[in-house]
C-alpha cells in the first residue's frame, strides 16, 4: 500500500506538479455513508501546506466525501462556524494558532463542540498524543501515513459521530415526549383532584338536602312524640300516634335515598353482571326516579371490559342521564353500547333542547357549574379516550370512545 509522502517529499522538485500516490487504488472501497438528508459526510481539512490539503481533499472526494479546506486556524474557525463539518482533519502545527489551542476553541463553540477532530502531525511522541486527546481530539495520525488507514479512520469516526448525533436527537425527542407526558399527567392529577372535590361537594349537598334534613325532622318528631301529653280519648290517642307514623315514614325514605345513593356510586350489578346489565338497571332507575324512559342497546363483542373502563363508562352514562332529566327537558333517551376488538363506544342521545358544548365546557372550566362534561372529558382522556359532543340544533348526543388496547384502560 502506498504511504503518504513526508513534507520533504512534497517539496522536492521545486514547484513541480505532484500527484497523490495510491489514490486510484484507494477509491474502490465502500463509499462514505450518507446521512438522513442524503448528503455524504463533510470533512474540513486544516493544514498550512497546500499540497497536503490538495492531496487529502482529492482523496476524500474520490471516496464519496465532501471536502473543504482551510490554511490556518482563523480560516478553519470561520469555515466551521459557517457550516459545521462532520469531521475535522487538523494539523497540529499551524502558522497562526496552535492546533491544540484551535481544537479547544472548536470544542468551546456549541456548533462544533461535538465535531470529532483527528490530529495530523509529523511527530508521534506519546506525550504529544496525550495532549491532543486532552484538547478534545478523538484520534491521532502520524505523518507519513497510509491512505487506507486515513480513510478507515475517517469513515469510522464520521459513522460514530453521526450515530451519536442520531442517538442524541432520539434521546432529546424521547425526553421531550416524556416531559410532555409528565406535564399532561400533572395537569390530569390537578383536574382529577378538582373532580374529586366537586364530587364530594355534590354528595355532601345531596345528603344535606335530602337524608340529613329528613333525619333532622325525624328527630323533631321524636321529641314531639315523647313529650308528656295526656290522652283523653281514642281520637287523642290516634293523634298522639301520628308523629311516630311520620317518623317511620321519614326514616324509611332516608334509608331508601341512602341505599339509592350507594347503589348509584357503586351498583352491585356493575360488579356482578358487567356494564350491559348495569346500564339496563340505570335505565330502570331513571324511569322510576325521573320519569324518563331510557332505551338501551348493546352490540359487538361480549368480552369482559377492563374495570376502569367499565366504571368510567357507567359513571358517564349516569351523569349524562342526570343531565337529560334535569337540564335537557327530554321526554326520552337512548343508550347505545358497542364493543369492538380495539375500542368501546358509549353513546347517549335524547330529544331535549340541546346545548352548545363549547359554551358549557368553558362555563364549567370557569367554575360556574354545568353538566359535568369537563370532568367527564378529563376522566376519559386519562384513559386515552375521547368524547364527541353534539347537540346545538335540538336534541343532545354525547359519544364516549375508549381504546381497549391502552395499558391504562
Amino acid at each position: 500500500m502506498a504511504d503518504f509522502p513526508s513534507f520533504s517529499d512534497l517539496h522536492a522538485g521545486g514547484g513541480q506538479a505532484w500527484s497523490f500516490p495510491g489514490a486510484a487504488s484507494i477509491s474502490t472501497p465502500a463509499p462514505a455513508s450518507a446521512d438522513v438528508t442524503g448528503e455524504p459526510p463533510a470533512i474540513l481539512v486544516v493544514d498550512d501546506d497546500p499540497a497536503v490539503r490538495l492531496c487529502v481533499t482529492e482523496l476524500l472526494r474520490g471516496n464519496g466525501f465532501r471536502a473543504s479546506e482551510a490554511a490556518d486556524g482563523v480560516a478553519a474557525l470561520a469555515s466551521a462556524a459557517q457550516a459545521a463539518p462532520d469531521l475535522i482533519l487538523l494539523d497540529v502545527m499551524l502558522p497562526d494558532i496552535d492546533g491544540l489551542a484551535l481544537c479547544r476553541q472548536l470544542k468551546g463553540q456549541p456548533a462544533t463542540a461535538t465535531v470529532p477532530v483527528i490530529f495530523l502531525t509529523a511527530r508521534g511522541e506519546d506525550q504529544e498524543m496525550v495532549h491532543g486527546f486532552a484538547a478534545g481530539g478523538v484520534d491521532y495520525i502520524v505523518k507519513p501515513f497510509d491512505v487506507a488507514l486515513l480513510l478507515a479512520r475517517v469513515r469510522t469516526h464520521t459513522s460514530l459521530a453521526r450515530l451519536s448525533r442520531g442517538l442524541a436527537t432520539a434521546l432529546a425527542e424521547r425526553t421531550a415526549s416524556l416531559e410532555e407526558a409528565n406535564r399532561r399527567l400533572r395537569a390530569m392529577n390537578v383536574e382529577m383532584a378538582l373532580i374529586e372535590e366537586r364530587e364530594r361537594k355534590r354528595l355532601a349537598q345531596e345528603l344535606h338536602d335530602n337524608s340529613i334534613q329528613q333525619l333532622v325532622l325525624a328527630r323533631i318528631l321524636c321529641d314531639v312524640g315523647t313529650a308528656p301529653t295526656p290522652a283523653r280519648d281514642v281520637g287523642d290517642a290516634q293523634h298522639a300516634d301520628q308523629p311516630y307514623r311520620q317518623l317511620r315514614e321519614l326514616i324509611d325514605l332516608s334509608l331508601q335515598q341512602l341505599r339509592t345513593l350507594v347503589f348509584e356510586l357503586s351498583p352491585p350489578v356493575l360488579r356482578l353482571g358487567g356494564l350491559g346489565p348495569a346500564l339496563e338497571w340505570l335505565a330502570e332507575t331513571a324511569g322510576a326516579q325521573w320519569q324518563l324512559p331510557v332505551y338501551v342497546t348493546c352490540s359487538g363483542t361480549n368480552a369482559e371490559l377492563p374495570q376502569t373502563a367499565t366504571l368510567v363508562l357507567f359513571q358517564g352514562a349516569r351523569e349524562l342521564l342526570i343531565n337529560c332529566a334535569k337540564h335537557a327537558q327530554a321526554s326520552r333517551a337512548e343508550i347505545a353500547l358497542r364493543q369492538g376488538p380495539n375500542e368501546v363506544t358509549l353513546q347517549v342521545r335524547d330529544d331535549g333542547i340541546g346545548f352548545d358544548a363549547a359554551t358549557v365546557i368553558a362555563r364549567e372550566g370557569a367554575g360556574e357549574g354545568g353538566f359535568g362534561l369537563l370532568s367527564l372529558r378529563a376522566r376519559v382522556e386519562l384513559l386515552g379516550g375521547r368524547i364527541e359532543i353534539g347537540g346545538a340544533n335540538g336534541g343532545g348526543r354525547v359519544r364516549i370512545l375508549l381504546p381497549l388496547t391502552s395499558p391504562d384502560a
